[in-house]
């Protein structure tokens, strides 16, 4: 037997592991043997703690000679090491050790393990009524053994020393964790008894039957497809149970699947578990079992395997994962369906699967950057139980897209009856437009002779009996408890009764309560308020007076806000056609604001800055003392300038304005608050003053607004954008999945934030490299988006950007591929600007050549695509847009 060496470098310093050799900054450094080999224990386990007892039982065999001789050889270390090095070796108190930072490993041999002598037909050492029979698997420290009386047989696992022997004890630390932990552990190799006290150690395990690769020389052919996938699907649901206890196999191959019965009747076994990983060691302790053979992080960190079913990663040095195993059984579920276990998985394989979603499958398992990879086996195993319902879905797919097209065939045909359509819609709308001129003229007259005491009376009494008596104890029942929401969905009741005989008045009072029921986020109340409005000035003959202006900017901006775009357009184009006729200043000022609104809600965002500016204007040159109206409309400029990636000037204004809140005498910690969340998005890549930013904003926004509010969630989706930028996933999703639950809680599933923030969940897990988890959401945000803004809107064409790369992500090239003609790099730009949205593009249609396999047109496109994103190189965490776009052009290189 032999085991794997290697040479580590990290810092300047460099080991070789079968020389002994140490090297610092490229000089030889003299060290002692022992602490060499605590050094090359600690490589091995680079980034886990590493126990005291640990180290001495590996390095001294737990016989001591000189007093502190663990720390002595650690110093010594940290000496030959060097200042620049020292400090990589950690202490962790009353623990034990750990090497800190990036480490990379070579393999440069293998090196002998002390062989036994063993030989057929010899009793088994320790076991006496047990005869050796045959070595398996080419090995001669494996052997199967029968009962010298009863012919039973089992399979027994000898060591001498050293690794060998870590081995055996790892094995029976995993698979006694496994099958106490395990419901069902049917398809794992039992180990029945073992001997650790005197050598030869042994393992004595139940025999399972031949190893795979011997199996399928004798039934392999047999089998259907759909029996080959059967097979197959017990070694990965052995292998996804492993997983889900945190055991990763990392040495996966048909030598260590063990196969009983025959071909009508295969019963699998995983076995050899002596390389395994496990990633929560603590679960042992927590079972109550004795650690044996593993460092406290677990130990078998060490590449190994056969390399025709290594991932990729692990010959680059990178520590094995559930991606790695998926990996090794992706390139088994080819040999078996392509009768070729034990073979190579050589380019052009895709010809011998005929498959077409086998080919996916594979394809999804076995990629070479470990991130395109599905995220995890048992994912994979559901993926391959509904193959036959996949292939339904597959041609019901494809029946609909050809219907679909019919269907844009016999549309085109329509279009040029379009033009006498426009033209009678042109003679309506000017017809309405004369009728509203003379029915203004008309009605003009009247709107002077009101009552001036009669309206201030009543307007008085609302005010003290209707607004302010709501939060008297004797009313409400609440008094200072009584909320801004509870007085106004209270009072609004008496608006009718108390203004009857003053119409005006009544619109007045219904377009400011309308006002204050948007800023409270009760946006179907504050329409329900302007419509009433208008309705009273309509019954009055002052409709399209300048008296509606206000009651039309609350409709516009809540029906935004509703999502209700197409009604939003609407009520702004009856807006600016009462403008267009207006006699007051504030009405060309106050039609700035709505379509600055309604530009956000469509996430125009560049589009809406100059409004925002011009509505700002014009209140500074009407009504200086309007605060609270400037103040809204500068928190709004400051988040439309980071929005449509005006960064400088996003900064430039929102620090002005912190500032001069600060400075501002009463309490305005709210404002200030608020100016602090549209500060956010201008600090581009300065991640602790943007989360800094965040945390002083939070506690009074949810304590002053609530943490339903509208702007709490535009806070909580700021949190999302730190943790994503950061490229900290685990935060990132949970705060995606935290948004998506707060605006579907106060939005409803259909409204335009809930399908926003379900595609930025998606998206999130996309990068997070959870592409499969993604799908369904990105998809269902989609076709959200689509039926409520159509294609053409940015937030639909950002939704189908990421399902597109999403689906190539997955292999799934037709779904990608049908996207592709939406996606409009003008419109994408204008929602989160870039620079980067056509390359964007060129690069997905890129992946589509390549996946189709027509890699002469795919070249250019990818290649112009990644000389755009190459800036990406440098980074830690590329987007995945970069990572997908790389691995499509790294496989036409093949």
């Amino acid at each position: 037997m032999e085991h794997n060496s290697f040479r580590y470098r990290f810092g300047s310093t460099e080991f070789d592991e079968a020389r002994f050799e140490l090297r610092v900054a490229g000089l030889p450094v003299d060290v002692e043997r022992r602490a060499l080999e605590v050094l090359g224990v600690l490589l091995r386990h680079a980034g886990e703690v590493v126990t005291k007892a640990e180290l001495l039982t590996e390095v001294w065999a737990g016989r001591i000679t000189v007093e502190n001789v663990l720390p002595n050889a650690i110093n010594k270390i940290r000496r030959a090491l060097g200042e620049a090095n020292a400090d990589r070796i950690a202490t962790v108190p009353r623990i034990g050790y750990r090497l800190d930072g990036p480490v990379t490993r070579t393999a440069v041999g293998r090196s002998p393990v002390s062989a036994l002598n063993l030989h057929a037909g010899q009793p088994v050492p320790g076991r006496p009524s047990f005869v050796l029979n045959s070595a398996l698997s080419g090995s001669s420290e494996v052997w199967l053994a029968e009962h010298a009386k009863t012919g039973e047989q089992r399979v027994y696992k000898f060591a001498g020393d050293g690794e060998r022997l870590r081995a055996l004890k790892r094995e029976v630390t995993l698979l006694r964790m496994l099958h106490d932990g395990l419901p069902d552990t049917d398809h794992l190799v039992e180990v029945l008894d073992w001997s650790f006290e005197e050598s030869p150690y042994f393992i004595e395990c139940r025999y399972g039957g031949p190893n795979l690769a011997d199996w399928a020389t004798a039934h392999l052919a047999s089998l259907s497809q759909a029996a080959r996938i059967a097979l197959f699907l017990q070694i990965a649901r052995a292998v996804a149970a492993a997983h889900s206890m945190g055991v990763l196999h990392k040495d996966l191959k048909p030598a260590n699947v063990l196969v009983a019965g025959s071909a009508d009747a295969p019963h699998v076994r995983l076995t050899d578990f002596g390389s395994s990983h496990l990633l929560d060691p603590e679960r042992l302790a927590q079972m109550g079992i004795t650690r044996m053979g593993m460092t406290l992080q677990d130990g078998a960190d060490a590449p190994s395997g056969t390399p025709l079913y290594l991932a990729p990663e692990l010959f680059e040095g990178q520590l094995a994962s559930m991606r790695s195993d998926l990996y090794a059984l992706g390139v088994m579920l080819y040999q078996l369906l392509a009768s070729r276990v034990g073979l190579p998985m050589a380019p052009g394989w895709e010809a011998q699967i005929a498959d077409e979603l086998l080919r996916e499958d594979i394809r999804a398992a076995t990629e070479g950057e470990p991130a395109l990879r599905l995220g995890s086996v048992a994912a994979w195993v559901e993926r391959l139980e509904q193959l036959e319902a996949r292939h339904t879905a597959r041609r019901a797919e494809r029946a609909r897209d050809a219907a679909a097209q019919r269907d844009r065939e016999a549309f085109a045909k329509t279009q040029a009856r379009r033009p006498f359509v426009r033209a009678l819609i042109g003679v309506l709308v000017a017809a309405t437009l004369i009728a509203l001129a003379l029915q203004w003229q008309a009605t003009e007259a009247r709107n002077q002779a009101r009552s001036e005491l009669a309206r201030a009376t009543a307007l008085a009494r609302f005010v003290s009996e209707d607004l302010i008596g709501r939060a008297n104890p004797l009313v409400s029942a609440k008094g200072p408890d009584a909320t801004l929401r509870e007085v106004l969905l209270s009072a609004r009741g008496s608006v009718v009764p108390r203004f009857a005989a003053h119409p005006g008045t009544g619109a007045a009072v219904h377009a400011s309560l309308a006002t204050l029921f948007a800023s409270v986020d009760l946006f179907a109340e504050a329409e329900q308020e302007a419509r009433r409005a208008l309705e009273l000035l309509e019954r009055s003959g002052r409709g399209g007076s300048d008296e509606s202006v206000p009651a039309r900017v609350v409709l516009v901006q809540a029906l935004g806000r509703l999502s209700r775009l197409d009604q939003a357009q609407q009520e702004f184009d009856e807006l600016a056609r009462v403008v267009a006729q207006a006699r007051d200043p504030h009405a060309t000022q106050r039609l700035h604001a709505a379509r600055s609104s309604l530009l956000l809600a469509r996430g125009e965002y560049a589009k809406a800055v100059p409004e925002l500016r011009a509505a700002m204007a014009g209140l500074d040159a009407i009504d200086p003392a309007q605060t609270a109206q400037r103040d809204a409309l500068r928190l709004d400029l400051v988040t439309m300038l980071s929005q449509a990636q005006q960064q400088g000037q996003a900064r430039a204004e929102g620090q002005a304005f912190v500032q001069e809140l600060q400075n501002r005498s009463g309490d305005h910690a709210l404002v200030l608050a608020l100016a602090r969340l549209a500060l956010v998005r201008a600090q581009e890549e300065d991640h602790a003053a943007a989360e800094q930013l965040l945390l002083q904003a939070r506690p009074v926004i949810a304590e002053r607004l609530g943490v339903t509010h509208s702007r709490h969630i535009v806070l909580l989706t700021e949190l999302l954008g730190v943790a994503f930028r950061r490229g900290d996933w685990p935060r990132a999703i949970q705060f995606a999945e935290q948004v998506h639950e707060v605006a579907r809680a106060k939005y409803g599933d259909a409204h335009v934030t809930s399908l926003t923030m379900l595609v930025n969940w998606a998206r999130t897990l996309s990068e997070a490299g959870q592409a499969r988890t993604a799908l369904p959401k990105a998809r269902a945000g989609h076709e959200g988006l689509l039926r409520l803004a159509g294609p053409a809107s940015p937030r639909t064409q950002d939704a189908a950007f990421v399902l597109a790369l999403i689906a190539l992500d997955l292999g799934d090239t037709h779904t990608g591929e049908a996207l592709l003609p939406q996606l409009d790099a003008k419109v994408l730009e204008s929602f989160r600007p870039s620079g980067h949205w056509a390359a964007g593009i060129q690069a997905l249609r890129g992946i589509v050549l390549q996946q189709r396999g027509q890699g002469a047109a795919a070249k250019p496109l990818l290649d112009a695509a990644l000389d755009v994103l190459k800036e990406e190189e440098a980074l830690d965490a590329p987007s995945r847009l970069y990572v997908v776009t790389r691995a499509a052009r790294t496989r036409l290189s093949k």
